[in-house]
């Protein structure tokens, strides 16, 4: 692995100047974000980015171009409008990676379509120097797991689009432990890692519930050891992305910020220790 184990900033207490320092004095040399997170940093989307540029954290991942895939006519036309607004400030803060999302219910019966959406996406933020990575959901239609978002990602055949692979997929009863033997490690664009407190899910309002609001670090649920066979199968398999510590339960703000970036700096090290093992095995 050539990437870095970063943070996902959006879960952390605190204020937003306020989590970046103590993101960059626990060590860790890069976060996940999104716009919101920016326009809730201060007075404007103008002195978060200062903010961010002042701290001296990588972007390494932009977060989610929601409901993205999947629509058609006006409504996609907007969809592609944000992708510019958010690849603009993508360009601005350095960040090369935008993470897409498909929409829920499929407006579109033509998988073509599907693969031209992707693929003009890919294409806009090619034009930027910025890579998207598509992540499925288990409540979309056309784009419920790994592998069905693997095969819209091939037929786009777009060297600038690739696969975020989420440990949130074991909840769904799917085995993401094969990832890395279905899709090659150079087409996985960002690994996103949390543990759950529960082993599965069946109903979709929990999942939807869960993927938002109930990510804990690595060592914090039940999945512990799913992690530490992903994160060791992606190191075998040659993958140079980065892995993002992503958490967003509400026990972390309780916590404080102080606490959860010890806590964060003790997963980090954990997930090191799964990649300096598979790498002497």
């Amino acid at each position: 692995m050539t990437g870095s184990v970063v943070l996902g900033l959006g879960g952390l207490p605190g204020e937003f100047v306020e989590r970046l320092q103590a993101i960059q004095q626990a060590g860790f040399q890069g976060v996940e974000l999104d716009a919101h997170d920016l326009a809730k940093s201060s007075t404007s989307i103008r002195d978060g980015v200062r903010a961010v540029e002042e701290s001296g954290l990588k972007v390494s991942a932009f977060k989610e171009l929601r409901d993205f895939t999947g629509h058609v006519g006006h409504v996609f036309g907007y969809r592609m409008e944000l992708a510019k607004t958010n690849l603009d400030l993508m360009a601005r803060l350095g960040c090369k990676l935008l993470i897409v999302n498909p929409s829920a219910f499929n407006k579109t019966s033509h998988i073509s379509d599907l693969v031209d959406q992707l693929r003009a996406v890919a294409t806009l933020a090619m034009k930027r120097g910025i890579r998207i990575g598509y992540r499925p959901l288990p409540w979309s239609d056309h784009a419920y797991d790994l592998a069905s978002a693997w095969k819209l990602i091939e037929q786009a055949a777009n060297a600038n689009l690739g696969l975020v692979v989420d440990s949130f997929q074991d909840l769904t009863e799917l085995d993401i432990s094969k990832v890395f033997q279905q899709v090659p490690a150079e087409k996985v664009f960002l690994m996103r890692v949390s543990d759950f407190k529960m082993s599965s899910l069946h109903i979709l309002e929990d999942k939807i519930e869960v993927d938002g609001h109930q990510r804990f670090l690595p060592g914090a649920g039940n999945l512990t050891a799913d992690l530490a066979g992903l994160i060791k199968q992606s190191q075998l398999a040659g993958y140079e992305g980065d892995i993002v510590l992503s958490v967003n339960d509400e026990s972390y703000r309780r916590k404080g910020l102080p606490v959860t970036m010890e806590l964060t700096s003790e997963a980090r090290d954990w997930v090191l220790q799964q990649l300096n093992t598979a790498s002497d095995d």
